[in-house]
């Protein structure tokens, strides 16, 4: 770990320069102290003050022997003659400071072991204002007795914690180029801890730098790393490097007391024990609620630590050194805690222990509620291989067993629920949404419960039954019941994946929305989730990155939905929001410029998901397909895709069909429908407003046009899009912005970069009749005077001019004239 970490700690240098007098910095061993210290000092910022810093002491260090260093650095940085030991070290060291009264800043670092450390402190501050101290310490002590009521200073112990922004400098710093979610990963899967996040960016640059991690290896790569350091630090800490295998089993309850530490085993001395892990910092006081007894004071692992022991004990490390693998297994499956033997062989992917664990200990898991999610993410997350044989339904059939014996209230039936979801995962996987949605409508009547009141394994199985809900909803194309059952899964899911999981697919379903703002919230909401572990985490990441690349597109930032789309790559043949996937990309393509190979893409795909290509997902497919075939300028291709379809994601498609095909009032039928309002798609309703303007300067309406346009910029500045703008024909924008109404982007140049929707020449093939109507119309003509000049009756003249309009797709003569200039006529 490098001694100094340029603007990785920038946001707390100005807490530690703002408090003249005394700066304590509090926490454990792995949060950054020391290289806090170091780095703001690097920064020379308090360039009049003599800077006198003392190192961590050792473990034994008497009080002594560490003032009379202090006083030999003292006199050092001064530039005196050290005073003859006439007198106890700390009063030689005050006899300096009286005698030389420079101003002087004393930076004690790692002083937890230095006896009455506090009150020494508090007499060189007394001294006067030309005594500075900054103290680091794993231990809070009486600190704040010498804080509180100071205004000049301060202590520092919850901030420590590094940002993502930090984290991000720190990889650079190690030349590491890394994507923001890996950053954010790291972030969260270190919980900030400053040594982890070092030693993670130290191991990711001694391996392949510019290596691409996938989430089962960079889970591996970091908690490696963080398990070497924990045990680094373990080891070198002499009153813990004798007991490591006491560390490792105080580790499984993870609330530490007096009464629990006496009750392991292996522990001769709990008292003395107990010691050693609060003055190592590795525990640190927590709110008891309800995990100890009366009057105990409670202590906790970091939890980030707390995982690397728990991994350490059941890992298979050198028996001379680890020997506890035996021991905690032991103690989790004996001593009432199958939960943490339950995380660990679901953290192994090890399928088979988990179901057996399950088997073993449904009642004691279930009734204690310490199964939290890990029952329900099990059966979630098991293989394909696993849902149908007969092991499976042989464990339910158990667990079912053991919770009728257990005289279990039927609140929520767990097997016959999973029975259920597994039905409802087949009918998705089908594609046989209406189905699967004829299944949910019989159960979703069922009241819904007040959250609140239940405990957290029947709120789960809750969460988990509307999350499935919600995801049917969703792929059948009921949106309304989608964002319902979503909204449902993401209170009841609280702590569990299931709260993710919802939060990403409301990002989705706002984002095909074109509701951006709430989109963006519902993603941000997703992204403070950390990762969950193994394959599991590919199948929850698709809802929340197609929804970053959506609305990054509605906003036209190509790199941002890039970079989402890339991390995402190719859709897995079991992703259920394939067609999403295909949707982000069809509008990324048209973006870019590239509508061929987008098109291309997503026919390539098709044949892996074919017998998919149902509800929600024709939709998108269809209607991402058919602007690209526009973008081409294959209109018959796009009218095959889109033609008959109401849906309102497909209507810009519809309209802008129409329009680029000559049609201008067929585009405006379109417009005029209000599907899009029906559904709440500003963006869509902002396209379709859009085009509707167009289409009324092409019918020669200035007023309709301005109205119409006027509306797509409310519509777009609701929604934060800009996207819909770039969506007609560049041979328009002059147009448009001869109407005097103020857009939200600047057109000419978004056009410029973005437009790629050309006029489709439509070829009308007329009767020699109706072409010399047209050509009578043209030269100023009308019903009357063509009767006139052609010797015909008027009647006749009628009859060829509803033809003739039904071919230009238009209703009245100064359509027909605006029509006729822009069509190839034959």
């Amino acid at each position: 770990m490098p001694r100094t970490l340029p603007l990785s700690r920038r946001r707390l240098f100005s807490v530690l320069s703002a408090h003249s007098e005394l700066a304590v910095i509090l926490g454990g061993p792995f949060s950054g102290k020391t290289t806090l210290v170091d780095t703001w000092l690097a920064t020379d910022p308090c360039p009049e003050w003599a800077p006198v810093v003392i190192p961590e002491p050792a473990h034994d260090v008497t009080p002594e022997t560490y003032w009379a260093t202090v006083a030999s650095s003292l006199c050092t940085s001064l530039g005196v003659d050290e005073p003859v030991a006439a007198e106890g070290s700390f009063d030689s060291l005050c006899s300096i400071l009286v005698r030389h009264p420079r101003p002087v800043m004393f930076v004690l670092d790692g002083v937890r072991s230095v006896e009455a450390i506090e009150d020494r402190v508090g007499q060189l501050l007394r001294l006067g204002p030309q005594v500075r101290m900054v103290v680091t310490s794993r231990a809070a002590g009486s600190w704040a007795e010498l804080v509180d009521g100071h205004p000049h200073r301060t202590i520092v112990g919850d901030d420590l914690a590094f940002t993502v922004d930090e984290t991000a400098a720190l990889c650079r710093l190690f030349g590491l180029a890394r994507d923001q979610r890996t950053i954010e990963w790291i972030t969260r899967r270190t919980e900030g801890f400053a040594a982890f996040v070092a030693a993670v960016c130290a191991t990711l640059r001694a391996e392949k730098p510019d290596r691409v991690y996938g989430t089962d290896a960079l889970d591996v790569l970091v908690d490696s790393t963080v398990d070497l350091v924990v045990m680094h630090v373990v080891a070198a800490d002499p009153s813990l490097a004798l007991s490591s295998r006491s560390v490792l089993v105080s580790a499984a309850p993870n609330t530490v007391t007096e009464s629990s530490i006496s009750a392991l085993p292996h522990i001769d001395d709990s008292d003395a024990f107990l010691t050693a892990l609060t003055e190592s910092g590795l525990i640190e006081a927590c709110s008891t609620d309800g995990d100890s007894t009366d009057g105990e004071t409670a202590w906790r692992y970091p939890e980030v630590v707390h995982r690397s022991l728990l991994r350490v004990g059941s890992a298979e490390y050198p028996k001379e050194l680890w020997d506890a693998r035996s021991a905690l297994i032991d103690y989790w499956l004996q001593r009432s805690r199958p939960d943490i033997a339950l995380e660990h062989a679901v953290e192994r992917r090890d399928w088979r222990c988990a179901i057996d664990i399950v088997e073993k200990n449904w009642v004691a898991l279930y009734g204690s509620g310490s199964l939290r999610s890990l029952g329900i993410v099990l059966l979630e997350l098991l293989p394909d291989d696993m849902t149908t044989n007969d092991r499976t339904v042989a464990s339910l059939r158990t667990i079912t067993r053991a919770r009728n014996k257990a005289g279990e209230p039927e609140q929520w039936a767990f097997p016959r629920s999973f029975e259920t979801i597994l039905r409802l995962g087949s009918l998705r996987m089908q594609g046989a949404y209406d189905e699967a949605m004829e299944v949910c409508d019989g159960l979703a009547t069922e009241p819904v419960p007040n959250f609140e009141t239940l405990d957290d394994t029947t709120r789960h199985a809750h969460g988990l039954k509307y999350l499935n809900f919600g995801t049917v909803y969703l792929l059948g194309g009921r949106t309304t019941d989608a964002g319902t059952m979503l909204r449902r899964a993401h209170t009841a899911g609280r702590g569990v994946f299931v709260e993710r999981e919802a939060a990403g697919k409301l990002a989705l379903l706002e984002a095909l929305r074109g509701r951006t703002h709430e989109a963006t919230r519902w993603i941000e909401e997703e992204l403070r989730h950390p990762p969950i572990m193994g394959e599991a985490e590919a199948l929850i990441r698709t809802a929340g990155l197609v929804a970053t690349a959506l609305v990054a597109l509605d906003r036209l930032d190509t790199g941002t939905a890039f970079r989402a789309l890339s991390e995402l790559g190719t859709p897995r043949h079991t992703e259920e929001l394939w067609a999403a996937v295909m949707y982000a990309r069809g509008r990324l393509a048209l973006l870019s410029g590239v509508p061929a190979d987008g098109l291309l893409y997503i026919d390539s795909e098709l044949q892996h998901f074919s017998h998919r290509l149902t509800g929600i997902s024709a939709v998108l497919v269809d209607a991402a397909r058919a602007d690209l075939y526009l973008a081409l300028g294959e209109a018959r291709a796009a009218r095959e895709l889109v033609d008959s379809s109401t849906h309102p994601l497909t209507a810009p498609a519809r309209a802008r069909l129409r329009l680029l095909g000559g049609d201008p009032g067929g585009a405006e039928v379109i417009v005029h429908r209000g599907d899009a309002a029906r559904e709440h798609c500003p963006a869509v309703g902002a396209e379709l407003a859009l085009i509707g303007s167009v289409a009324s300067l092409r019918l020669g309406r200035r007023t309709d046009a301005r109205r119409h346009l006027q509306r797509a910029v409310v519509l777009a500045e609701h929604a934060g899009v800009t996207r819909p703008f770039v969506g007609v024909p560049p041979s328009a924008v002059r147009d448009i912005l001869s109407l005097g109404v103020d857009l939200p982007i600047d057109l000419d140049p978004a056009m410029a970069e973005y437009g790629i929707f050309r006029e489709i020449r439509v070829v009308v093939r007329l009767t020699p009749r109706e072409r010399a109507v047209l050509d009578a119309l043209l030269a100023g003509g009308t019903a009357s005077t063509i009767a006139k000049e052609q010797f015909v009756t008027l009647n006749t003249v009628k009859t060829q001019l509803r033809s003739l309009y039904r071919k230009l797709g238009v209703h009245s003569r100064e359509e027909a004239i605006a029509q006729a200039h822009r069509l190839v006529v034959g």
